[in-house]
């Protein structure tokens, strides 16, 4: 079970193409390629993962940057990305821009949840090694 799990939202970067649609109670965008955005307060460990999960029919590549830096890149076809990506922040960031260019390969459509989630990563416990008697 994963907690601690902070939720933001997409917003796109050019309104034109993208389509908000309802699917039960969640809103996903959907759009034939693009780009959307958003702005992730970092907790103090400084470096997070972010959860992509999406739907493509046909062909798509999808990059992740955050903070301008490429994070992730997957070129999917008719399939879906359904993963954590880690943003390789600094230790000093408290905020991170990412975006996620969706850009069609020959041809292709993409399903998106508006909501997006993402996980602060904690320090490591350390644990003693079992001892053998």
């Amino acid at each position: 079970m994963i907690t601690n799990m902070h939720t933001t939202k997409w917003t796109p970067v050019d309104l034109v193409g993208w389509t908000r649609r309802a699917y039960g109670r969640q809103i996903f965008f959907e759009s034939d390629g693009g780009t959307l955005r958003s702005t992730l307060k970092v907790d103090e460990v400084g470096s997070g993962q972010l959860y992509l999960r999406l739907e493509v029919d046909g062909r798509m590549l999808v990059q992740v940057f955050a903070n301008g830096q490429q994070v992730f890149e997957d070129l999917v076809a008719h399939g879906e990305v359904d993963q954590f990506v880690d943003l390789k922040l600094s230790p000093k960031t408290s905020i991170a821009e990412v975006e996620v260019h969706l850009i069609p390969a020959t041809f292709g459509t993409v399903k998106i949840a508006q909501d997006l989630r993402h996980l602060p990563v904690a320090t490591p416990i350390k644990r003693e090694p079992a001892s053998v008697a």
